[in-house]
């Protein structure tokens, strides 16, 4: 499976690269073994305006508040575990 072509593509080839060279190695020739160079086709996310805005949103602002009313929450339930307790 390491070598299979879905597993290759992960890794842009390297897993049969890697393969090479390992049994290059094993049989004893140092000069077979090379480092290919990667390809530099990149696949970009393309998202639109109003999704952008609505990660922004979620990301700066929802989240960090609902965090932060969680900590609250917890804070407010020990103290109140604490002064029940003594």
């Amino acid at each position: 499976m390491f070598l299979d072509d879905t597993y290759n593509a992960y890794s842009s080839g390297a897993n049969d690269d890697l393969a090479m060279n390992a049994v290059s190695s094993l049989v004893g020739e140092r000069e077979a073994m090379a480092i290919r160079s990667k390809s530099l086709n990149y696949n970009y996310l393309t998202i639109s305006d109003s999704t952008s805005s609505l990660l922004k949103v979620l990301m700066i602002g929802v989240f960090p508040l609902v965090y932060l009313g969680i900590g609250i929450c917890v804070v407010i339930r020990r103290r109140r575990m604490q002064h029940e307790t003594v």
